[in-house]
């Protein structure tokens, strides 16, 4: 790897972390819709909805889907399927976040993600190429695995065991989501085809679970703040620039430096709108600071992706 190639992923690792502030804000909003409405899963839906609306939006304007069909024969089933993974993102934000609070939810996706991310990076599915477990990689996964450790004991809320393992899985599902959705950029050449096709899959499977859980109606009506309803807007302009850097980045650096940007955006949200009570503590402070270590320490691997 040349001298100049950790400066061609600075800007890229730089727009990861922006995207990881604003999945801590998204999962705040959806928190909170979820709460006015009395159904995290109906939040859920009618975030990836909005985003859903955004984006076929733009796909329209820009004329996007007829030049991605044209190469559709290049498209593999596993790319469509991305939106599972934001899925169960969204939906692990609207149902834990009013529970354990934002930074601790941020950092409980930190096992799932990376673990995820390395996998998907071995075994070649990112679209940046295979890349090995090394020292440097290892180390950076360590360390946010340290990070998720030390926060959750330094929560005050209950631990809730069921919720940090459904925020693990959701991370697993949002590294795949990467790797799927950058292979259908990249093979399509359209980013907001990809993002479309993605929260178009995300918003049928959060709406089926909706339909069983609630029966669309949500249990305190439909009267909620009107900014409640736009985290959808965040979520796709997230959702565009994490499948644009990732083909830079690869899965792994670019979900760490997501999650150093979710656990910097958390902090602030708890800091600010602190959840049933709970305070960031001096651990939580730690916890978020060895996430950006482990960003800097994956920056360190000299591999060179094929």
């Amino acid at each position: 790897m040349s001298i100049a190639a950790p400066r061609r992923t600075a800007v890229p690792t730089a727009f990861a972390v922006a995207a990881g502030a604003g999945l801590a804000a998204q999962a705040y909003i959806n928190g909170r819709l979820g709460r006015s409405l009395g159904s995290a899963e109906l939040a859920a839906t009618i975030n990836n909805v909005t985003g859903l609306s955004v984006l076929a939006v733009i796909m329209v304007v820009t004329g996007a889907a007829p030049r991605a069909l044209r190469r559709r024969a290049d498209v593999r089933p596993w790319h469509l399927l991305g939106g599972l993974g934001g899925a169960m993102l969204v939906a692990a934000g609207a149902i834990a976040a009013p529970e354990i609070g934002v930074a601790l939810l941020s950092l409980a996706l930190v096992c799932g993600q990376t673990s995820g991310s390395l996998v998907a990076d071995r075994v070649g599915l990112s679209p940046a190429g295979r890349r090995d477990i090394t020292p440097a990689r290892m180390g950076g996964v360590a360390l946010a695995v340290a990070a998720v450790t030390l926060s959750a004991l330094g929560a005050h809320t209950s631990p809730q065991a069921g919720l940090i393992a459904f925020a693990v899985v959701a991370g697993v599902a949002n590294a795949l989501q990467q790797a799927a959705n950058g292979h259908l950029a990249r093979v399509t050449g359209e980013p907001v085809f990809a993002m479309t096709v993605n929260f178009l899959v995300g918003a049928a499977a959060l709406a089926a679970v909706a339909a069983v859980v609630t029966g669309l109606s949500p249990p305190h009506g439909w009267s909620a703040p009107v900014p409640e309803y736009l985290a959808g807007v965040i979520g796709a302009a997230v959702a565009t620039t994490m499948v644009v850097t990732v083909s830079r980045l690869g899965v792994l650096r670019l979900m760490l430096g997501v999650i150093a940007g979710q656990a910097a955006g958390g902090l602030v949200v708890d800091l600010v709108a602190p959840i049933h009570g709970e305070t960031v503590t001096a651990a939580t402070v730690v916890g978020v600071a060895l996430t950006f270590l482990a960003v800097l320490v994956t920056g360190r691997d000299r591999h060179v992706a094929r």
